[in-house]
């Protein structure tokens, strides 16, 4: 189920425009009209309500831009990341994700292996390969059984084959576990103001679902978390009587740990 979910957030654009272009496109072209005008709260309401439709590289670059343009930080690296996804090998985007993050006072990210080898993306290489792999080495080893090859060269090569299909299995299942990250991150995104009227800078992470005064632990606008999941599995949630939808989440490296509203974290794969 993660990995359909990541597949359909990448398509959706696809499946959105063939049901019905000029409805999908209409939001986007009265954004960049209303961008060229210079009537930027325009633009982007016109740009959101075109990735409510469908989903591209190209638009949320935009919208990202005009979040950066009129202070909303945590927006702007929500978008870049969200383009970035759709568009991993997009220099400009790259450099504008990493500006945006400068720009709002968060340490530089730090390029892994998870970000390449091991991407979401790759996992059904990963699934391929090691496939083939395996069912490679029984076919020559049953071909072997019957060769005069020395024993210690038949050892070899049993260890070997083992070796490849174990790292390929652990393959898989870091790239699993990277979908599932992915489909619990958020981004901290700034309210215009709290529940009590005033102005405000962090977002804050409260004990409680429902909690105003009792911040757990802050965030900055365009930090990211990972949302908890519950018995189920599922992302961890409550709404309150308010029909408020609440998320427990953590920090990346789990030293910040609270609940927010889904309008102060927005996940990337929405």
């Amino acid at each position: 189920m993660k990995l359909v979910r990541l597949v359909v957030y990448l398509v959706s654009a696809t499946f959105a425009c063939g049901v019905d272009g000029n409805e999908a496109n209409r939001p986007f072209y009265d954004g960049v009209r209303a961008e060229a005008s210079g009537d930027l709260d325009t633009a982007i309401a016109s740009y959101e309500k075109a990735v409510a439709i469908s989903h591209s590289a190209n638009l949320h670059g935009n919208l990202a831009n005009l979040h950066y343009k009129t202070g909303s930080s945590g927006k702007a690296i929500l978008h870049y990341r969200k383009a970035l996804l759709l568009d991993p090998g997009n220099p400009e985007i790259s450099s504008n994700l990493a500006f945006a993050r400068k720009a709002a006072g968060l340490p530089p990210a730090s390029p892994s292996a998870d970000d390449f080898y091991f991407a979401p993306e790759s996992i059904s290489i990963w699934v391929w390969a090691t496939t083939i792999a395996f069912w490679l080495g029984i076919y020559l080893g049953l071909i072997l059984t019957r060769s005069y090859l020395y024993g210690f060269t038949k050892i070899v090569g049993v260890i070997g084959w083992a070796g490849i299909v174990a790292f390929g299995t652990y393959a898989i299942w870091r790239a699993d576990r990277n979908i599932d990250f992915l489909a619990r991150e958020a981004v901290a995104v700034l309210p215009a103001t709290t529940n009590e009227g005033n102005e405000t800078t962090v977002i804050r992470l409260r004990r409680y679902a429902g909690g105003a005064n009792d911040a757990n632990a802050e965030l900055k606008p365009g930090e990211v978390v990972r949302i908890d999941k519950d018995e189920k599995g599922q992302l961890k949630m409550h709404v309150t009587k308010d029909q408020v939808k609440w998320y427990l989440a953590r920090s990346i490296s789990g030293g910040k740990k609270g609940w927010a509203t889904d309008k102060e974290l927005q996940r990337i794969l929405q």
